[in-house]
């Protein structure tokens, strides 16, 4: 029950991070169609996970600081399902290039931001 607990607290926590990040983008850039808020804390999101998969602690297997960072935590902050949704969105108001770049641009920055998430946590621990 207490990984239950922990999982329910961070991704609350993630949650209304990713509402606040997504809240501020949008109020910087008001009149962008791009959804900036859920494509910087994917990315975000996908850094800070890579960080932490080579963090000493998490390789103690400690399954509550696990869950409450990554699965919690990150869990709540980065969010697919938006992702796919806005993308969507996208294409059905004719906005195919912008849909397309946002799917790419997701994926392929996600990916290479968890590398470097991989490689900056390598180097803080060495």
């Amino acid at each position: 029950m207490r990984n239950v607990i922990l999982v329910f607290l961070g991704g609350g926590l993630g949650s209304v991070a990713r509402h606040l990040t997504v809240l501020g983008l949008s109020r910087w850039l008001p009149h962008s169609q791009f959804p900036w808020g859920v494509f910087v804390a994917n990315i975000l999101g996908s850094w800070f996970l890579g960080f932490l998969c080579v963090w000493p602690l998490m390789k103690t297997q400690n399954t509550a600081v696990w869950l409450l960072l990554t699965t919690g935590f990150l869990g709540g902050y980065t969010t697919f399902s938006s992702l796919t949704a806005n993308t969507w969105e996208l294409f059905e108001n004719g906005q195919t290039n912008t849909a397309l770049i946002n799917a790419a641009a997701s994926l392929l920055l996600g990916i290479t931001s968890a590398a470097i998430g991989f490689a900056c946590g390598r180097w803080w621990h060495a």
